[in-house]
């Protein structure tokens, strides 16, 4: 018994002293694993990881180069802004101007009727000079119509002027002493100038009364004979007929109508009254 008990206390000690040792290598295990861990740690000071560094984007450069440089981008769906139109440069308005037009009949003016004052007649010419050709002698009392003017040449005013019978020239408006060309039409006058037709004229023989007959011609049927001074109207004609120009003419009541010679070359029998 006593062997036995001695033999079981051995074991027992000897299975302590096993557990010991045992757990002391546990221990030393556990450490190296520990300091194998640690190892990192101790020498970089930590496991965490460090954080990702994140791009940044550099600056704009807004200097004048990059402006210069910089690739315009062109977006497509924006409306084009037409450029400004030049400023207008303001003008200033124009100030109007009259021009004084003188009443009919106190001066002599384009567009207006003029009538001869000359007591001899006044020379049409075709230019506004004196050495101008001349075209025909207007008679005292021509009515005539202002076309263009006035030229001043040679001491004298000139006007273009129509004579309605297909004439046009030049004639001087005075002598300086005389009036030549008045603008003053005043009543009709009787005109030393041949007839047409449509014109009122005037019997005007210096002596004796005008035959009026059928036809043209001295050996004509005589109509009646009108004293001077007595009024018609044109109808027709001329017609040469016995050395003469004959005209037809009508009263105003129509009571005398026929033909009638206009002159003999020295005196007017029938004038137009202008």
């Amino acid at each position: 018994m006593r062997y036995n008990s001695r033999a079981m206390h051995t074991e027992q000690t000897r299975q302590s002293r096993r557990g010991r040792l045992r757990r002391t290598w546990q221990l030393r295990a556990l450490l190296a694993v520990s300091l194998i861990w640690l190892a990192p740690t101790l020498a970089c000071g930590s496991f965490a990881p460090r954080p990702t560094p994140t791009p940044t984007t550099p600056p704009i450069s807004t200097t004048a180069s990059d402006a210069a440089t910089a690739t315009p981008v062109l977006d497509l769906d924006q409306t084009p802004t037409p450029p400004d139109a030049p400023a207008e440069t303001p003008t200033e308005a124009p100030t109007a101007t009259f021009t004084v037009t003188p009443v009919p009949g106190t001066a002599l003016s384009v567009d207006q009727p003029a009538r001869v004052a000359a007591p001899d007649g006044l020379n049409m010419r075709d230019q506004p000079t004196s050495a101008g050709q001349l075209l025909l002698l207007l008679p005292a009392n021509q009515r005539v119509t202002v076309l263009e003017g006035p030229v001043d040449a040679e001491g004298f005013r000139w006007w273009r002027v129509d004579d309605g019978g297909g004439n046009v020239g030049w004639v001087a408006e005075s002598d300086g002493e005389t009036e030549w060309l008045s603008p003053r039409m005043g009543e009709a006058q009787p005109v030393d100038r041949s007839p047409r037709v449509g014109d009122r004229v005037q019997v005007t023989m210096s002596t004796g009364d005008l035959s009026v007959r059928v036809t043209p011609g001295t050996d004509a049927e005589l109509v009646t004979r009108v004293a001077q001074g007595q009024q018609f109207t044109v109808m027709g004609g001329p017609q040469e007929a016995s050395g003469y120009t004959w005209y037809q003419i009508r009263s105003d009541d129509g009571s005398v109508e026929g033909w009638a010679a206009d002159g003999d070359g020295a005196d007017r029998w029938l004038s137009p009254l202008e």
